[in-house]
Protein backbone atom coordinates (compact mmCIF):
# COMPACT_ATOMS: atom_id res chain seq x y z
CA UNK A 1 0.00 0.00 0.00
CA UNK A 2 1.00 3.60 -0.54
CA UNK A 3 0.53 6.54 1.77
CA UNK A 4 -1.15 9.40 -0.06
CA UNK A 5 -2.00 11.80 2.74
CA UNK A 6 -0.70 15.31 3.24
CA UNK A 7 0.96 15.28 6.65
CA UNK A 8 1.40 19.03 7.10
CA UNK A 9 3.98 20.59 4.85
CA UNK A 10 6.81 18.18 5.61
CA UNK A 11 7.18 15.46 3.05
CA UNK A 12 9.21 12.62 4.48
CA UNK A 13 9.31 9.39 2.51
CA UNK A 14 8.49 6.46 4.73
CA UNK A 15 8.72 2.86 3.63
CA UNK A 16 5.54 0.95 4.43
CA UNK A 17 5.76 -2.76 4.92
CA UNK A 18 3.36 -5.64 5.26
CA UNK A 19 2.55 -6.13 8.98
CA UNK A 20 4.31 -9.17 10.42
CA UNK A 21 3.87 -8.70 14.17
CA UNK A 22 1.09 -10.44 16.07
CA UNK A 23 -2.13 -8.71 17.09
CA UNK A 24 -2.89 -11.15 19.88
CA UNK A 25 -3.33 -10.50 23.58
CA UNK A 26 0.38 -11.10 24.27
CA UNK A 27 1.61 -8.60 21.68
CA UNK A 28 3.24 -5.32 22.71
CA UNK A 29 0.68 -2.51 22.24
CA UNK A 30 3.37 0.00 21.26
CA UNK A 31 4.33 -2.28 18.37
CA UNK A 32 0.85 -2.45 16.90
CA UNK A 33 1.12 -3.53 13.25
CA UNK A 34 -1.48 -1.90 11.06
CA UNK A 35 -4.26 -4.23 9.89
CA UNK A 36 -3.77 -4.94 6.16
CA UNK A 37 -6.50 -4.43 3.60
CA UNK A 38 -8.71 -7.54 3.21
CA UNK A 39 -9.06 -6.87 -0.54
CA UNK A 40 -11.21 -4.94 -2.97
CA UNK A 41 -14.39 -3.34 -1.71
CA UNK A 42 -13.16 -2.44 1.78
CA UNK A 43 -12.91 0.95 3.49
CA UNK A 44 -10.99 1.36 6.75
CA UNK A 45 -10.02 3.84 9.42
CA UNK A 46 -7.05 4.21 11.75
CA UNK A 47 -6.46 6.65 14.61
CA UNK A 48 -2.99 6.01 15.98
CA UNK A 49 -0.80 9.10 16.26
CA UNK A 50 2.22 7.06 17.37
CA UNK A 51 2.28 5.46 13.90
CA UNK A 52 4.05 8.57 12.59
CA UNK A 53 6.76 8.71 15.26
CA UNK A 54 9.55 7.72 12.88
CA UNK A 55 8.70 10.61 10.53
CA UNK A 56 9.63 13.11 13.25
CA UNK A 57 13.23 13.38 12.07
CA UNK A 58 15.44 16.36 11.32
CA UNK A 59 15.08 17.84 7.85
CA UNK A 60 15.24 21.23 6.16
CA UNK A 61 13.77 21.42 2.67
CA UNK A 62 13.15 24.27 0.23
CA UNK A 63 10.79 24.30 -2.74
CA UNK A 64 11.11 26.23 -5.99
CA UNK A 65 8.21 26.60 -8.42
CA UNK A 66 8.01 27.75 -12.02
CA UNK A 67 6.03 30.90 -11.24
CA UNK A 68 7.50 31.67 -7.81
CA UNK A 69 4.13 31.03 -6.18
CA UNK A 70 2.64 28.32 -4.02
CA UNK A 71 0.28 27.15 -6.77
CA UNK A 72 3.06 26.78 -9.33
CA UNK A 73 4.63 23.61 -10.69
CA UNK A 74 7.42 22.27 -8.49
CA UNK A 75 10.76 22.67 -10.30
CA UNK A 76 13.20 21.87 -7.47
CA UNK A 77 13.16 20.26 -4.02
CA UNK A 78 16.42 20.97 -2.18
CA UNK A 79 17.81 19.48 1.03
CA UNK A 80 19.44 22.26 3.09
CA UNK A 81 22.21 22.31 5.68
CA UNK A 82 22.99 25.99 6.24
CA UNK A 83 20.67 27.50 3.65
CA UNK A 84 23.58 28.33 1.30
CA UNK A 85 23.19 25.15 -0.76
CA UNK A 86 21.93 25.13 -4.34
CA UNK A 87 18.18 25.51 -4.39
CA UNK A 88 17.99 26.63 -0.73
CA UNK A 89 17.70 30.38 -1.40
CA UNK A 90 14.13 31.08 -0.37
CA UNK A 91 11.60 31.53 -3.17
CA UNK A 92 8.17 30.10 -2.41
CA UNK A 93 8.15 27.63 0.48
CA UNK A 94 10.66 26.33 3.01
CA UNK A 95 10.21 24.04 5.99
CA UNK A 96 12.41 22.72 8.77
CA UNK A 97 12.02 20.27 11.60
CA UNK A 98 14.95 20.32 14.01
CA UNK A 99 15.34 17.44 16.45
CA UNK A 100 17.12 19.27 19.25
CA UNK A 101 20.47 18.03 20.61
CA UNK A 102 21.58 17.87 24.24
CA UNK A 103 23.15 21.17 25.32
CA UNK A 104 26.94 21.29 25.00
CA UNK A 105 27.31 23.76 27.89
CA UNK A 106 25.38 26.34 29.92
CA UNK A 107 25.52 28.88 27.09
CA UNK A 108 24.11 26.57 24.41
CA UNK A 109 20.55 27.29 23.22
CA UNK A 110 17.81 25.41 21.36
CA UNK A 111 18.81 22.23 23.14
CA UNK A 112 17.94 19.81 25.96
CA UNK A 113 19.54 21.06 29.18
CA UNK A 114 18.46 18.12 31.36
CA UNK A 115 16.66 14.75 31.23
CA UNK A 116 15.22 13.35 34.44
CA UNK A 117 13.03 10.62 35.92
CA UNK A 118 11.44 10.17 39.35
CA UNK A 119 9.93 7.04 40.90
CA UNK A 120 6.59 6.80 42.70
CA UNK A 121 8.25 7.66 46.03
CA UNK A 122 9.71 10.89 44.68
CA UNK A 123 13.26 9.52 44.35
CA UNK A 124 15.19 11.06 41.46
CA UNK A 125 16.59 8.27 39.28
CA UNK A 126 20.00 8.13 37.65
CA UNK A 127 19.93 8.98 33.93
CA UNK A 128 22.99 8.10 31.83
CA UNK A 129 24.71 10.60 29.58
CA UNK A 130 22.76 10.94 26.34
CA UNK A 131 23.96 9.71 22.97
CA UNK A 132 22.52 10.76 19.60
CA UNK A 133 20.14 8.37 17.84
CA UNK A 134 20.29 7.81 14.99
CA UNK A 135 23.83 9.11 14.86
CA UNK A 136 24.08 9.04 11.05
CA UNK A 137 20.95 10.92 10.02
CA UNK A 138 21.68 11.98 6.40
CA UNK A 139 19.38 14.99 6.75
CA UNK A 140 20.77 16.46 9.96
CA UNK A 141 21.56 20.11 9.39
CA UNK A 142 23.72 22.85 10.92
CA UNK A 143 21.01 25.52 10.84
CA UNK A 144 21.42 29.25 10.37
CA UNK A 145 21.23 31.78 13.23
CA UNK A 146 20.61 34.68 10.85
CA UNK A 147 17.52 32.90 9.52
CA UNK A 148 16.56 31.75 13.03
CA UNK A 149 16.84 28.09 12.01
CA UNK A 150 18.18 25.91 14.86
CA UNK A 151 20.47 22.97 14.22
CA UNK A 152 18.79 19.62 13.75
CA UNK A 153 20.34 16.32 14.86
CA UNK A 154 19.02 13.05 16.24
CA UNK A 155 17.09 12.22 19.41
CA UNK A 156 18.71 11.73 22.83
CA UNK A 157 19.12 8.08 23.84
CA UNK A 158 19.62 7.43 27.57
CA UNK A 159 19.58 4.53 30.01
CA UNK A 160 17.58 4.64 33.26
CA UNK A 161 18.55 1.45 35.14
CA UNK A 162 15.93 1.93 37.88
CA UNK A 163 13.11 2.26 35.32
CA UNK A 164 13.32 -1.07 33.45
CA UNK A 165 10.81 -2.11 30.79
CA UNK A 166 10.27 -5.28 28.76
CA UNK A 167 12.87 -4.20 26.20
CA UNK A 168 15.60 -3.11 28.63
CA UNK A 169 16.21 0.27 30.26
CA UNK A 170 16.76 2.64 27.32
CA UNK A 171 14.60 5.67 26.59
CA UNK A 172 14.48 7.96 23.57
CA UNK A 173 13.84 11.66 24.25
CA UNK A 174 12.84 13.49 21.09
CA UNK A 175 12.20 17.24 21.21
CA UNK A 176 11.66 19.21 18.01
CA UNK A 177 11.19 22.75 16.78
CA UNK A 178 9.53 23.14 13.39
CA UNK A 179 8.48 26.09 11.27
CA UNK A 180 7.67 27.01 7.69
CA UNK A 181 8.06 30.08 5.51
CA UNK A 182 5.87 30.91 2.52
CA UNK A 183 5.98 33.63 -0.10
CA UNK A 184 3.72 35.91 1.94
CA UNK A 185 6.02 35.92 4.98
CA UNK A 186 9.19 37.89 5.67
CA UNK A 187 10.76 34.99 7.53
CA UNK A 188 10.06 31.71 9.30
CA UNK A 189 7.00 31.67 11.51
CA UNK A 190 7.25 31.17 15.28
CA UNK A 191 8.41 27.58 15.68
CA UNK A 192 6.15 24.85 17.01
CA UNK A 193 7.32 22.54 19.76
CA UNK A 194 6.98 18.77 19.62
CA UNK A 195 8.26 16.31 22.20
CA UNK A 196 8.03 12.64 23.10
CA UNK A 197 9.66 10.17 25.46
CA UNK A 198 9.58 6.47 24.56
CA UNK A 199 10.78 3.25 26.12
CA UNK A 200 12.86 1.57 23.40
CA UNK A 201 15.16 -1.29 22.53
CA UNK A 202 17.75 -0.62 19.83
CA UNK A 203 17.89 -3.52 17.39
CA UNK A 204 20.34 -4.05 14.54
CA UNK A 205 19.31 -4.91 11.02
CA UNK A 206 18.66 -3.73 7.48
CA UNK A 207 16.09 -0.96 7.77
CA UNK A 208 14.67 1.83 5.68
CA UNK A 209 16.22 5.20 6.35
CA UNK A 210 14.16 8.36 6.22
CA UNK A 211 14.71 10.46 3.12
CA UNK A 212 12.88 13.36 1.55
CA UNK A 213 11.99 12.55 -2.04
CA UNK A 214 13.54 15.21 -4.30
CA UNK A 215 11.93 13.88 -7.49
CA UNK A 216 9.79 16.85 -8.57
CA UNK A 217 7.56 14.58 -10.65
CA UNK A 218 6.17 13.12 -7.41
CA UNK A 219 4.74 16.47 -6.28
CA UNK A 220 1.32 17.60 -7.44
CA UNK A 221 1.84 20.97 -5.73
CA UNK A 222 4.31 22.77 -3.50
CA UNK A 223 4.43 21.01 -0.13
CA UNK A 224 2.44 17.92 -1.15
CA UNK A 225 3.78 14.68 -2.50
CA UNK A 226 1.43 12.45 -4.43
CA UNK A 227 3.23 9.19 -3.78
CA UNK A 228 4.70 9.38 -0.30
CA UNK A 229 6.90 6.28 -0.20
CA UNK A 230 10.32 5.35 -1.44
CA UNK A 231 10.45 1.62 -2.09
CA UNK A 232 14.02 0.40 -1.93
CA UNK A 233 12.99 -2.97 -0.51
CA UNK A 234 10.23 -5.42 -1.48
CA UNK A 235 6.85 -4.69 0.08
CA UNK A 236 7.06 -8.04 1.90
CA UNK A 237 10.33 -7.16 3.64
CA UNK A 238 9.86 -8.30 7.27
CA UNK A 239 11.79 -5.51 9.01
CA UNK A 240 9.38 -3.43 11.14
CA UNK A 241 10.67 -0.02 10.04
CA UNK A 242 7.28 1.60 10.34
CA UNK A 243 7.07 0.55 13.99
CA UNK A 244 10.34 2.22 14.97
CA UNK A 245 10.27 5.39 17.04
CA UNK A 246 13.44 6.41 15.19
CA UNK A 247 15.32 4.55 12.48
CA UNK A 248 18.48 4.49 10.38
CA UNK A 249 19.55 2.09 7.66
CA UNK A 250 21.13 -0.23 10.26
CA UNK A 251 19.32 0.44 13.57
CA UNK A 252 15.76 0.71 14.86
CA UNK A 253 14.52 2.09 18.18
CA UNK A 254 11.63 -0.31 18.76
CA UNK A 255 9.04 0.93 21.31
CA UNK A 256 7.92 -0.86 24.46
CA UNK A 257 5.38 -0.22 27.21
CA UNK A 258 6.50 2.54 29.58
CA UNK A 259 6.25 2.07 33.36
CA UNK A 260 3.28 4.23 34.38
CA UNK A 261 4.51 4.82 37.95
CA UNK A 262 7.65 6.61 36.76
CA UNK A 263 7.55 10.34 36.04
CA UNK A 264 9.73 11.29 33.06
CA UNK A 265 10.74 14.74 31.93
CA UNK A 266 13.20 17.16 30.37
CA UNK A 267 14.24 20.79 30.45
CA UNK A 268 14.77 22.89 27.31
CA UNK A 269 16.68 26.12 26.78
CA UNK A 270 15.32 28.02 23.76
CA UNK A 271 15.70 31.38 22.07
CA UNK A 272 12.00 31.54 21.23
CA UNK A 273 8.99 32.44 23.35
CA UNK A 274 6.48 29.58 23.46
CA UNK A 275 3.44 31.83 23.44
CA UNK A 276 0.29 29.77 23.03
CA UNK A 277 -1.07 26.45 24.25
CA UNK A 278 0.42 22.97 24.43
CA UNK A 279 -1.44 19.66 24.31
CA UNK A 280 -0.23 16.21 25.12
CA UNK A 281 -0.47 12.62 26.23
CA UNK A 282 0.58 12.48 29.88
CA UNK A 283 -0.72 12.48 33.44
CA UNK A 284 0.19 14.38 36.61
CA UNK A 285 2.03 16.94 34.55
CA UNK A 286 4.14 19.63 36.23
CA UNK A 287 5.56 22.50 34.20
CA UNK A 288 7.96 25.33 34.88
CA UNK A 289 8.28 28.14 32.36
CA UNK A 290 10.25 31.38 32.39
CA UNK A 291 11.77 33.82 29.92
CA UNK A 292 14.75 36.02 30.83
CA UNK A 293 16.76 38.21 28.45
CA UNK A 294 15.25 36.46 25.44
CA UNK A 295 16.05 32.94 26.68
CA UNK A 296 13.15 30.63 27.48
CA UNK A 297 13.51 27.77 29.96
CA UNK A 298 10.81 25.10 29.86
CA UNK A 299 10.69 22.10 32.18
CA UNK A 300 8.04 19.37 31.89
CA UNK A 301 7.65 16.22 33.96
CA UNK A 302 4.74 13.74 33.88
CA UNK A 303 3.71 10.11 33.94
CA UNK A 304 2.94 8.28 30.68
CA UNK A 305 -0.64 7.19 29.94
CA UNK A 306 -2.26 4.48 27.81
CA UNK A 307 -4.26 5.81 24.84
CA UNK A 308 -6.74 3.63 22.91
CA UNK A 309 -6.01 3.31 19.21
CA UNK A 310 -8.57 2.42 16.55
CA UNK A 311 -7.81 0.24 13.51
CA UNK A 312 -10.76 -1.23 11.64
CA UNK A 313 -11.96 -2.30 8.17
CA UNK A 314 -15.49 -2.61 6.82
CA UNK A 315 -16.98 -3.79 3.56
CA UNK A 316 -17.95 -0.66 1.69
CA UNK A 317 -21.37 -2.20 1.01
CA UNK A 318 -21.97 -2.44 4.76
CA UNK A 319 -21.40 1.28 5.40
CA UNK A 320 -24.53 3.35 5.87
CA UNK A 321 -25.54 5.94 3.30
CA UNK A 322 -24.91 8.66 5.89
CA UNK A 323 -21.41 7.29 6.53
CA UNK A 324 -20.53 7.27 2.83
CA UNK A 325 -22.05 10.70 2.27
CA UNK A 326 -19.96 12.16 5.11
CA UNK A 327 -16.73 10.96 3.50
CA UNK A 328 -17.39 11.71 -0.16
CA UNK A 329 -16.58 15.46 -0.13
CA UNK A 330 -13.48 15.08 2.03
CA UNK A 331 -9.85 14.90 1.00
CA UNK A 332 -9.04 11.20 1.10
CA UNK A 333 -5.71 11.09 2.93
CA UNK A 334 -4.59 7.59 3.72
CA UNK A 335 -3.54 4.35 2.06
CA UNK A 336 -5.03 3.04 -1.17
CA UNK A 337 -4.94 0.00 -3.40
CA UNK A 338 -6.58 -0.35 -6.80
CA UNK A 339 -7.71 -3.76 -8.01
CA UNK A 340 -6.53 -5.56 -9.99
CA UNK A 341 -3.10 -4.39 -8.76
CA UNK A 342 -0.71 -3.30 -11.52
CA UNK A 343 2.52 -1.30 -11.65
CA UNK A 344 0.60 1.50 -13.35
CA UNK A 345 -1.96 1.99 -10.59
CA UNK A 346 0.31 1.57 -7.58
CA UNK A 347 0.32 4.77 -5.59
CA UNK A 348 -2.36 6.53 -7.62
CA UNK A 349 -4.77 8.69 -5.59
CA UNK A 350 -8.43 7.81 -5.31
CA UNK A 351 -10.43 9.30 -8.17
CA UNK A 352 -13.80 10.94 -7.59
CA UNK A 353 -15.45 8.15 -9.56
CA UNK A 354 -14.06 5.65 -7.03
CA UNK A 355 -15.72 7.49 -4.12
CA UNK A 356 -19.09 6.10 -5.19
CA UNK A 357 -20.77 2.88 -4.12
CA UNK A 358 -19.88 1.29 -7.46
CA UNK A 359 -16.33 2.65 -7.56
CA UNK A 360 -15.54 1.43 -4.05
CA UNK A 361 -15.93 -2.16 -5.21
CA UNK A 362 -12.59 -1.92 -7.06
CA UNK A 363 -10.51 -0.28 -4.35
CA UNK A 364 -9.49 -0.61 -0.74
CA UNK A 365 -8.83 2.57 1.17
CA UNK A 366 -7.92 3.27 4.78
CA UNK A 367 -8.52 6.77 6.13
CA UNK A 368 -5.57 7.75 8.33
CA UNK A 369 -6.31 10.30 11.03
CA UNK A 370 -3.47 12.83 11.22
CA UNK A 371 -4.93 15.68 13.26
CA UNK A 372 -7.44 16.66 15.93
CA UNK A 373 -9.82 18.95 14.09
CA UNK A 374 -13.61 18.99 14.34
CA UNK A 375 -13.88 16.97 11.12
CA UNK A 376 -11.46 14.41 12.56
CA UNK A 377 -13.66 14.18 15.65
CA UNK A 378 -16.73 13.64 13.46
CA UNK A 379 -14.97 10.92 11.44
CA UNK A 380 -13.85 9.14 14.61
CA UNK A 381 -17.42 9.06 15.91
CA UNK A 382 -18.59 7.66 12.54
CA UNK A 383 -16.24 4.70 12.88
CA UNK A 384 -16.65 4.08 16.61
CA UNK A 385 -19.72 1.79 16.26
CA UNK A 386 -17.98 -0.17 13.49
CA UNK A 387 -15.03 -0.69 15.85
CA UNK A 388 -17.59 -2.02 18.35
CA UNK A 389 -16.68 0.81 20.72
CA UNK A 390 -13.46 -0.92 21.80
CA UNK A 391 -9.78 -0.20 21.33
CA UNK A 392 -7.59 -2.22 18.99
CA UNK A 393 -4.67 -1.72 21.39
CA UNK A 394 -3.70 0.45 24.39
CA UNK A 395 -0.14 1.75 23.83
CA UNK A 396 1.48 4.00 26.41
CA UNK A 397 2.45 7.49 25.33
CA UNK A 398 4.34 10.53 26.62
CA UNK A 399 3.86 13.32 24.10
CA UNK A 400 3.64 17.10 24.07
CA UNK A 401 3.20 19.62 21.28
CA UNK A 402 2.08 23.11 20.28
CA UNK A 403 -1.61 23.48 19.52
CA UNK A 404 -2.53 24.55 16.01
CA UNK A 405 -5.51 26.53 17.33
CA UNK A 406 -5.03 29.18 20.02
CA UNK A 407 -8.73 29.69 20.57
CA UNK A 408 -11.05 32.63 20.07
CA UNK A 409 -12.90 35.26 22.05
CA UNK A 410 -11.60 35.96 25.57
CA UNK A 411 -9.30 32.91 25.43
CA UNK A 412 -7.42 34.26 22.41
CA UNK A 413 -7.58 37.88 23.59
CA UNK A 414 -5.97 37.02 26.93
CA UNK A 415 -3.31 34.90 25.21
CA UNK A 416 -2.38 37.83 22.99
CA UNK A 417 -2.34 40.14 26.01
CA UNK A 418 -0.08 37.98 28.19
CA UNK A 419 2.24 36.92 25.30
CA UNK A 420 3.43 33.87 27.22
CA UNK A 421 2.70 30.18 27.59
CA UNK A 422 -1.03 30.07 28.33
CA UNK A 423 -1.35 26.47 29.41
CA UNK A 424 -1.26 22.75 28.73
CA UNK A 425 -4.19 20.41 28.07
CA UNK A 426 -3.59 16.67 28.40
CA UNK A 427 -5.91 13.69 28.02
CA UNK A 428 -5.80 9.96 27.32
CA UNK A 429 -8.86 10.05 25.05
CA UNK A 430 -8.23 8.90 21.48
CA UNK A 431 -9.76 12.03 19.99
CA UNK A 432 -9.97 15.60 21.19
CA UNK A 433 -9.92 19.04 19.62
CA UNK A 434 -6.49 20.55 19.02
CA UNK A 435 -7.17 23.82 20.77
CA UNK A 436 -7.71 25.31 24.21
CA UNK A 437 -11.05 25.00 26.00
CA UNK A 438 -13.79 27.18 24.56
CA UNK A 439 -15.22 29.87 26.83
CA UNK A 440 -19.02 30.02 26.77
CA UNK A 441 -21.60 31.10 29.32
CA UNK A 442 -18.97 31.34 32.03
CA UNK A 443 -17.47 27.87 31.55
CA UNK A 444 -14.40 26.47 29.79
CA UNK A 445 -15.56 23.47 27.73
CA UNK A 446 -13.42 20.75 26.21
CA UNK A 447 -14.70 17.95 23.97
CA UNK A 448 -13.12 14.48 24.05
CA UNK A 449 -14.02 11.13 22.51
CA UNK A 450 -12.77 7.59 22.86
CA UNK A 451 -13.78 3.96 23.04
CA UNK A 452 -15.95 2.79 25.89
CA UNK A 453 -13.87 -0.37 26.30
CA UNK A 454 -10.20 -1.25 26.32
CA UNK A 455 -8.71 -3.77 23.88
CA UNK A 456 -10.07 -6.81 25.77
CA UNK A 457 -13.61 -5.64 25.02
CA UNK A 458 -14.78 -5.88 28.65
CA UNK A 459 -12.67 -3.49 30.74
CA UNK A 460 -14.32 -0.06 30.83
CA UNK A 461 -11.86 2.60 29.73
CA UNK A 462 -11.46 5.43 32.27
CA UNK A 463 -10.61 8.87 31.00
CA UNK A 464 -8.24 11.50 32.34
CA UNK A 465 -8.20 15.22 31.63
CA UNK A 466 -5.81 17.82 33.00
CA UNK A 467 -5.79 21.56 32.39
CA UNK A 468 -2.74 23.51 33.56
CA UNK A 469 -3.49 27.17 32.92
CA UNK A 470 -1.48 30.29 33.59
CA UNK A 471 -3.09 32.04 36.56
CA UNK A 472 -2.68 35.34 34.73
CA UNK A 473 -4.53 34.03 31.67
CA UNK A 474 -7.30 32.50 33.82
CA UNK A 475 -7.83 35.78 35.68
CA UNK A 476 -7.82 37.68 32.40
CA UNK A 477 -10.51 35.43 30.87
CA UNK A 478 -12.79 35.78 33.89
CA UNK A 479 -11.71 39.34 34.76
CA UNK A 480 -10.72 38.19 38.23
CA UNK A 481 -8.56 39.97 40.77
CA UNK A 482 -5.46 38.51 42.41
CA UNK A 483 -7.61 36.92 45.12
CA UNK A 484 -7.78 33.08 45.30
CA UNK A 485 -9.80 31.25 42.63
CA UNK A 486 -12.25 28.43 43.20
CA UNK A 487 -13.24 25.97 40.50
CA UNK A 488 -15.55 23.10 39.70
CA UNK A 489 -14.99 20.43 37.06
CA UNK A 490 -17.93 18.48 35.65
CA UNK A 491 -18.20 15.79 32.99
CA UNK A 492 -21.31 15.67 30.81
CA UNK A 493 -22.05 12.66 28.61
CA UNK A 494 -23.15 13.04 25.00
CA UNK A 495 -26.75 12.47 26.13
CA UNK A 496 -26.52 15.34 28.61
CA UNK A 497 -26.25 13.21 31.74
CA UNK A 498 -23.65 13.81 34.44
CA UNK A 499 -20.61 11.53 34.15
CA UNK A 500 -18.98 10.67 37.46
CA UNK A 501 -15.36 11.68 37.89
CA UNK A 502 -12.81 12.50 40.58
CA UNK A 503 -11.58 16.06 40.29
CA UNK A 504 -8.47 17.80 41.60
CA UNK A 505 -7.96 21.56 41.71
CA UNK A 506 -5.08 23.67 43.00
CA UNK A 507 -3.17 26.86 42.28
CA UNK A 508 0.60 27.08 42.79
CA UNK A 509 3.57 29.03 41.44
CA UNK A 510 1.49 30.99 38.95
CA UNK A 511 -0.32 27.96 37.51
CA UNK A 512 -3.89 26.81 38.02
CA UNK A 513 -4.22 23.03 37.72
CA UNK A 514 -7.51 21.21 37.26
CA UNK A 515 -7.93 17.51 36.67
CA UNK A 516 -10.78 15.07 36.08
CA UNK A 517 -10.18 11.33 36.39
CA UNK A 518 -12.17 8.14 36.00
CA UNK A 519 -14.93 9.31 33.66
CA UNK A 520 -16.22 7.09 30.86
CA UNK A 521 -16.85 7.62 27.15
CA UNK A 522 -17.84 7.75 24.21
CA UNK A 523 -17.87 11.56 23.66
CA UNK A 524 -18.29 13.53 26.89
CA UNK A 525 -17.66 17.24 27.45
CA UNK A 526 -15.32 18.36 30.21
CA UNK A 527 -16.66 21.57 31.71
CA UNK A 528 -14.64 23.86 34.00
CA UNK A 529 -16.17 26.80 35.88
CA UNK A 530 -13.96 29.22 37.78
CA UNK A 531 -15.34 31.47 40.53
CA UNK A 532 -14.00 34.06 42.91
CA UNK A 533 -15.73 35.51 45.96
CA UNK A 534 -16.45 39.20 45.70
CA UNK A 535 -14.15 41.38 47.76
CA UNK A 536 -15.89 42.59 50.97
CA UNK A 537 -17.19 46.16 50.95
CA UNK A 538 -14.78 48.32 52.97
CA UNK A 539 -16.24 49.61 56.28
CA UNK A 540 -15.89 53.28 57.17
CA UNK A 541 -13.30 52.42 59.82
CA UNK A 542 -11.31 50.54 57.19
CA UNK A 543 -11.16 53.58 54.93
CA UNK A 544 -10.57 56.16 57.67
CA UNK A 545 -7.22 57.82 58.19
CA UNK A 546 -4.74 55.80 60.16
CA UNK A 547 -3.83 58.91 62.21
CA UNK A 548 -5.09 58.77 65.84
CA UNK A 549 -8.34 60.73 66.37
CA UNK A 550 -8.05 64.02 68.32
CA UNK A 551 -10.07 63.77 71.56
CA UNK A 552 -12.82 66.38 71.96
CA UNK A 553 -13.10 68.48 75.13
CA UNK A 554 -16.43 69.02 76.90
CA UNK A 555 -17.59 71.40 79.67
CA UNK A 556 -19.60 70.85 82.87
CA UNK A 557 -20.88 73.18 85.61
CA UNK A 558 -20.10 72.34 89.22
CA UNK A 559 -21.73 73.88 92.33
CA UNK A 560 -20.87 74.17 96.07
CA UNK A 561 -23.46 76.07 98.05
CA UNK A 562 -23.81 79.44 96.29
CA UNK A 563 -20.50 78.98 94.40
CA UNK A 564 -20.36 77.66 90.79
CA UNK A 565 -17.47 76.63 88.61
CA UNK A 566 -17.28 75.70 84.92
CA UNK A 567 -14.84 72.86 84.16
CA UNK A 568 -13.66 72.21 80.57
CA UNK A 569 -11.56 69.09 79.80
CA UNK A 570 -11.44 65.89 77.76
CA UNK A 571 -12.99 64.07 80.68
CA UNK A 572 -14.14 66.84 83.02
CA UNK A 573 -14.67 66.19 86.74
CA UNK A 574 -15.88 68.50 89.49
CA UNK A 575 -13.33 69.63 92.12
CA UNK A 576 -13.48 68.18 95.62
CA UNK A 577 -16.53 69.48 97.47
CA UNK A 578 -18.34 70.42 94.24
CA UNK A 579 -21.15 68.57 92.62
CA UNK A 580 -22.09 68.46 88.98
CA UNK A 581 -25.04 70.72 88.33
Amino acid sequence: MKRLGKLGALLISVALIAPTLAHGADSIPEQWAQLPAPGAGYIGYEANEAAFANTEASTWINFTSDNGKFDGKVTKVAICNTGAEDGCAFTVHSYYRAVLPVCVDATDINCISEIFATDANGKKLTVSSATVFPKDNPQAFAGNKALNVPRGTGAALVSIPDAPHAGGDKYLVKTTLSASRTNDQSGFETPRLGASISAVKVIEGDFFDLATDTNTAKYDQVGRIQVGTTQTKPISDPKPSKLCVAVSTTQCALPYTMPKDISFGFALRLNTNLSGWLHGRMKNAVIDYSTTNGITNLSVTANPIAVPLIDVWSKSDDLSDAHVAAYLPQFWGGEAMHYPVTNENLGLPIANSEKTRAGMKNISFKHINTNFSQSSMDNFLLWLPIAKDKAAAMPTQWRLGTMTDNGSGPVRECLDKEKALAGVVTTNSTMYLDGPPTFKDGTLDYKVASTHYEADGTTVFKGTYELIMSSAVARCIYKFTAAPISATVSITSENGEANAATTVINEKNGWLKLGAYGFTFSSPTVRVKLTQEAAPTPTPSATASTKPAVAKKTSITCVKGKSTKKVTAINPKCPTGYKKK
